[in-house]
């Protein structure tokens, strides 16, 4: 979990064979680190782990920018003085990474999963690994995700002897499919037992897909975050963070041992599991369109538009995740007790214990959905008109000036613009009307 950590860092410049402690002490006075800059958390936790010197003397090595793998892609190597032991570390989503993981809740294997399994393979050979020498395998969220991929999916499995998945996000049915069909159940099962899972309490990746960790292999660990701080529940750091309320505010402190373990999955962590039950229940061409749009918005919001392997969002994306995604989003909330459980820890901020005193209903206007689309289609009406009188126009001209003047082809050209966009507003209206009959049908349900 430390070297977890460290991927967070996003330091690549790493000289190769130096030791851990040795880059962190490097990193004393840089800005983004030591300085007190973006990093700092997580410097704070290497700083203090790595005077154990069992973490503190392991090797870089087989950094993945350095053998020319995407930055999507960030892994390395970390291995004991003795080189009797390796450590193999995948981060957590890098750049452009949002939609490859949405990709795969739908299918058997994504882009980056399989780079991540020619990285590991490439490390194999480059350092000669095999059963002499023990090979551990982990990563952070996607980093997790990829972790198990390579335990279940490489030749050199063998050589693999424990897989440690920190947060790290299931499978499509396909994947486990594929994998059951080529190994046979007893096959299957003996690599599973390789794979172990660790998930802050109220994680809401790692509950994603349909997981293959064994149940009796995984344990939750605290992860005490304000409130406010969704993004923290899911951020490894927290495993190694400590909150205290001093002077009317809270403190977090991080260090460098992980927190105690806890039974069980908080109320956040439990939502986002029956949430993903719902969405991996789907169809497979609306679990897709629906994951397409949750990861793009995923990825605007770390400020990429597309994808790393050039993924885009479609319209049809937009029309399963309205249609079908909304209304079981918002029926999680309401109808499940998980989700009211969950909107009254939030709303209640004194008292995480706070139940509804009654069940909760959402109503979806479909009229005023149908209000608007009437004035989109009469504002496609208007083009309409607009795109006759254009083209009559063009067609007044005198026949003189049709042949060698570039101002009738422009005129034509300006219609049929317009006509295409006129087209695409039209199927705007059908889309519309379409997700108001089926909130109307959804509420009338409720």
């Amino acid at each position: 979990m430390i070297l977890d950590t460290f991927m967070y860092l996003d330091y690549k410049e790493a000289v190769e064979g130096t030791s851990l402690k040795e880059i962190i002490d490097d990193l004393a006075l840089h800005p983004d680190y030591g300085g007190g800059g973006i990093h700092y958390g997580e410097y704070t936790v290497l700083r203090e782990a790595v005077e154990n010197e069992q973490i503190g003397s392991l090797i870089i090595g087989c950094q993945s920018p350095h053998m020319g793998y995407d930055s999507g892609t960030w892994s390395c190597t970390f291995q004991n003085v003795e080189q009797n032991c390796v450590y193999v570390v995948y981060r957590g989503t890098g750049d452009g990474e949002w939609p490859d993981n949405g990709i795969g809740m739908t299918s058997a294997a994504t882009t980056q999963q399989k780079r991540a399994l020619s990285y590991f393979e490439e490390v194999v050979e480059t350092m000669e690994l095999n059963e002499d020498t023990r090979v551990i395998i982990t990563g952070h969220s996607k980093g997790g995700n990829k972790a198990q991929f390579v335990t279940m999916e490489s030749k050199y499995g063998d050589v693999i002897d424990v897989c440690y998945s920190v947060d790290g996000q299931g499978f499509s049915p396909q994947a486990i499919e594929t994998w059951k069909s080529r190994y046979g159940e007893s096959g299957y099962e003996e690599k599973v037992q390789k794979i172990y899972g660790i998930h802050g309490e109220n994680d809401y990746v790692s509950v994603l897909g349909n997981s293959i960790i064994p149940e009796n292999h995984i344990r939750y660990v605290k992860t005490p975050v304000e409130k406010t701080n969704f993004a923290g529940y899911h951020d490894i750091k927290y495993m190694f963070a400590s909150l205290s309320y001093e002077d009317g505010k809270y403190v977090t402190v991080f260090h460098g041992r992980k927190n105690s373990d806890v039974g069980q999955k908080g109320d956040l962590a439990d939502f986002a599991a029956i949430l993903s039950t719902g969405v991996m229940g789907l169809p497979v061409d609306q679990r897709d369109g629906c994951a397409a749009v949750i990861m793009h918005l995923m990825e605007a919001g770390a400020g990429q538009k597309n994808g790393i392997n050039g993924e885009k969002l479609h319209l049809s994306d937009l029309k399963d995740f309205a249609i079908q995604g909304i209304p079981l989003i918002a029926g999680s909330f309401f109808n499940e007790e998980e989700g009211r459980k969950l909107l009254w820890s939030v709303f209640y901020r004194d008292s995480l214990d706070a139940r509804p005193q009654s069940r909760i209903v959402l109503q979806v206007d479909d009229q005023q959905l149908l209000k608007q689309t009437a004035q989109l289609l009469e504002a496609s009406d208007g083009i309409n008109r607009l795109i006759n009188e254009v083209r009559e126009a063009a067609n007044a001209l005198p026949f003189y000036m049709k042949g060698y003047s570039a101002m009738y082809h422009r005129i034509k050209l300006s219609a049929n613009e317009m006509e295409k966009l006129e087209k695409k507003l039209r199927k705007i209206c059908q889309f519309q009307e379409y997700a108001a009959d089926s909130y109307k049908k959804w509420d009338e349900s409720v």
